[in-house]
């Protein structure tokens, strides 16, 4: 994947009230339970294997960068050697979060995708969380939250880096997770830690009535594309880092500007789970140069971008070509397109004056709602920006408005 209000005027209404009064009928909710969780999940996916060259130290991967961006290189389609059939059950890492007290929203779980260089902490922060946290946002308006770490991250399961951690697993994930908590069946069938001192569960059980599925990046890009294939399996969605316009077209950000390490030269103990072909971002400059924008940065919000850094596969860059973005004309709920006013990954810069309209409607032309924000003053990691829980308001007014 290499404020400003762009709405409707029924939106600029919402917006304007979007600091008034939280949704969900109790404005006392912000205590949570939240359990921590391996769910066990079955995926099948059919995939490719690349050639491409190795990543076994950070001299490689500079190499596969340059490997991979040089204009007279093959793409990944031309690179394919040989299909590579997925069917294994991955356990991954969650998080389960519910207000402590009953509301009316209890029963719609937000599933939480990070993006890529995140796991499920980008939705959860810890330096000053009434501020940056998306789950306790979600919490404080009566919603619940499963944040969840995409294969290769985390807590999850990290198998090989070329040939397994590639998009269409990422999506397959998804889509059991979905269809886990949609059953009922989230808690009884994984390992679950509970969070209260006598150690005894806080959570027993949970079945949704509602989803809503929350992405950012990657994350977004990934649920657009399980979209296509299984829009019944959402009732909402809010897009965060995924904007379409018209400076996609033109974007000169690649790989070559990533910087990326070999993830276990970078840090030997902290990356120490992770092999061959997983790389990562290699430093703040970098950071900051990627996900932020200096007027709306905490200097101790780059700190913690740093310490909760994730690594990253070749392979997921490898299968991009094969995982576009395809119109999803089963999606029928509501869908809200959020990103910062100067995003460099989405708009190369400046976000401003650039959406397509046209192809919004096309790739989702029967979704109940579609709207578009953009987050005054930020980057890409709008979460983690000084004007994140403004933007949280905007996003959950937004799914108040649409009866979510």
């Amino acid at each position: 994947m290499s404020g400003i209000l762009l709405a409707s005027a029924a939106f600029i209404v919402l917006i304007q009230t979007a600091c008034s009064a939280p949704t969900g009928g109790s404005s006392a909710t912000s205590a949570k339970l939240c359990v921590q969780l391996q769910i066990p999940v079955p995926v099948a996916a059919d995939q490719y294997h690349y050639d491409q060259p190795q990543v076994n130290s950070n001299i490689d991967a500079m190499d596969w960068t340059v490997n991979v961006t040089t204009w007279d290189m093959a793409d990944f389609t031309a690179r394919q050697t040989g299909t590579v059939h997925v069917d294994q059950t991955f356990n991954i890492s969650a998080q389960l979060c519910v207000p402590s007290k009953k509301t009316s929203k209890a029963d719609i779980l937000h599933i939480a995708t990070a993006g890529q260089g995140f796991d499920k902490r980008y939705y959860d922060v810890d330096v000053q969380p009434q501020e940056y946290s998306y789950v306790d946002a979600a919490i404080s308006n009566g919603y619940s939250v499963l944040a969840y770490d995409r294969i290769g991250t985390g807590g999850s399961e990290k198998p090989d880096a070329y040939d397994i951690v590639q998009i269409p697993t990422d999506i397959e994930v998804l889509v059991g997770l979905t269809k886990i908590a949609r059953s009922g069946n989230l808690i009884s069938s994984s390992k679950m830690s509970a969070t209260t001192k006598n150690e005894a569960p806080t959570i027993q059980e949970y079945q949704p009535t509602k989803i809503v599925h929350v992405g950012h990046a990657y994350g977004s890009y990934i649920m657009s594309i399980m979209f296509e294939k299984y829009a019944n399996l959402s009732d909402g969605a809010l897009m965060t880092g995924l904007y379409v316009n018209y400076a996609m077209l033109n974007n000169s950000l690649t790989v070559l500007n990533y910087n990326h390490a070999f993830a276990k030269e970078n840090d030997p103990v902290r990356f120490a789970e992770w092999g061959s072909g997983y790389f990562v971002l290699d430093n703040k400059q970098t950071l900051q140069k990627l996900f932020f924008q200096k007027a709306t940065l905490d200097p101790a919000l780059l700190d913690y971008t740093e310490s909760i850094k994730q690594p990253e596969s070749v392979g997921t860059y490898s299968s991009e070509g094969n995982s576009t973005l395809a119109p999803a004309p089963g999606f029928t709920g509501p869908i809200m397109f959020f990103t910062g006013e100067y995003d460099n990954y989405i708009c190369n810069g400046d976000c401003r004056g650039v959406y397509d309209e046209s192809l919004t409607n096309t790739l989702y032309p029967n979704a109940k709602s579609i709207a578009h924000y953009l987050q005054p003053g930020t980057g890409h990691a709008t979460g983690l920006s000084l004007n994140a829980s403004a933007g949280y308001e905007v996003m959950l007014q937004y799914l108040d408005s649409q009866g979510l």
